[in-house]
C-alpha cells in the first residue's frame, strides 16, 4: 500500500502557490500521523498475542493468571485485558461503569463500551478530551460529561446521571486527587475498582498528595507530585471494603470483599510493579521536598516533607 502518490514538483511560485504547497505538506503529514497511530495500536497488541500463545495451557497462580491476559486495545497500557480477565472470572451484573478521567480514549472503560456493549458515564475536565470521546463513542451507550470531579461534587455527579447503588466498574485516573475522590464516593458500590497509583512513590510508603480542590498538575512544577502510592490506596481500599487483586504498570485493581472471595488479596509489596525506568524514582522524594511540597501519610495522618 502506498501512503502517498508520487508527484512531480516544480519550484513554487510566489503567492498562492506557496500557500497551496504548505497546505499539501500539512495534509500529507496528518495522513502519515494517522497511519502511524493505527500501526502503533497493532504493534502494541503483538506482545499480548505472543504471551497468549506461549502461556496457553500453563497453570498460573494468582495474580499471574490475570496478568497473563493483559493487553491494550484502547487503554493506555494493558488495562483492557486485565479488566476483561477479571470480569470473565467474576461475571457481570448490570455492565455499568463510571470513568473519572476518561482522557481522549475513554480510559479503562473504552474497550468495554466499544467492543462489549457496556453502558456508563465518562467524565473529564478537558474540553478537547471530551470532544474526542463524544465522537468516538457516538452510537454507544455512553454519557459523556465535561466536569472537574472533586470530593465535594463526585456523589452529586453520580446521582445526577443515575450511577448509584451497585455497578460493575469504577475507574479513576485524574493525576491528582485520585485518593480523595475514591474516599469520598458513597453514592455507588462498584464491584471492581481500577485506580491509577503513582509508581514513583514506591511500594512501601502509604502517602498521597494532600487534598486541594484546585490542584492542577500542570502548574505544580514537579511531574512526580500527583496521586497516591499503591500502599496508600490499599490502606483506603481495606477501609472501604475492597482488596487488591492485580496491578500493572500504573494501575491497581481492587475487588469488593464479597466478590470472588476465593481470590487472595495482594499486599502492596507483592503487587507493586516497577517500570523499566525505575531509576527516575530514586530522587523523587528529594525533588518534592526541595520544592516545598507536602505529602500526607494516610496511616499516621501526619505530613511528610
Amino acid at each position: 500500500m502506498k501512503l502517498f502518490t508520487p508527484k512531480k514538483h516544480e519550484p513554487p511560485r510566489a503567492g498562492t502557490d506557496v500557500v497551496a504547497t504548505l497546505a499539501e505538506i500539512t495534509q500529507r503529514l496528518e495522513k502519515l500521523e494517522r497511519v502511524i497511530t493505527d500501526l502503533k495500536q497493532n504493534v502494541d497488541l503483538l506482545p499480548a498475542v505472543v504471551r497468549k500463545l506461549y502461556l496457553d495451557g500453563v497453570e498460573l497462580t494468582p495474580p499471574y493468571d490475570l496478568i497473563a491476559e493483559r493487553f491494550s486495545y484502547l487503554s493506555q497500557n494493558d488495562e483492557d485485558g486485565l479488566i476483561l480477565a477479571i470480569f470473565k472470572r467474576i461475571g457481570t451484573t448490570d455492565r455499568r461503569f463510571v470513568e473519572i478521567g476518561c482522557g481522549m480514549n475513554g480510559g479503562n472503560s473504552g474497550f468495554l463500551a466499544q467492543e462489549c456493549g457496556w453502558s456508563g458515564l465518562m467524565m473529564d475536565n478537558r474540553p478537547d478530551a471530551i470532544e474526542k470521546v463524544r465522537t468516538r463513542f457516538t452510537g454507544h451507550q455512553v454519557t459523556v460529561r465535561l466536569a472537574r470531579v472533586s470530593r465535594e461534587n463526585v456523589d452529586a455527579l453520580l446521582a445526577e446521571h443515575g450511577m448509584t447503588g451497585e455497578l460493575d466498574l469504577l475507574c479513576i485516573d485524574i493525576d491528582g486527587n485520585d485518593y480523595w475522590v475514591w474516599d469520598a464516593i458513597t453514592a455507588c458500590r462498584p464491584r471492581v475498582v481500577s485506580i491509577e497509583y503513582n509508581w514513583l512513590f514506591g511500594a512501601s510508603r502509604p502517602v498521597t498528595i494532600p487534598y486541594d480542590e484546585s490542584f492542577d498538575l500542570a502548574t505544580v512544577g514537579v511531574r512526580a507530585y500527583r496521586g497516591a502510592s499503591l500502599a496508600a490506596l490499599v490502606h483506603l481500599a481495606t477501609r472501604k471494603g475492597y482488596r487488591l487483586v492485580a496491578t500493572e504498570r500504573v494501575n491497581a485493581f481492587f475487588l469488593r470483599t464479597d466478590v470472588g472471595p476465593e481470590w487472595p488479596a495482594l499486599d502492596p509489596a507483592r503487587g507493586y510493579r516497577a517500570p523499566m525506568n525505575i531509576a527516575h524514582s530514586r530522587d523523587v522524594f528529594t525533588k518534592i521536598r526541595n520544592a516545598g511540597l507536602p505529602l500526607l501519610n494516610v496511616v499516621t495522618g501526619e505530613s511528610e516533607t
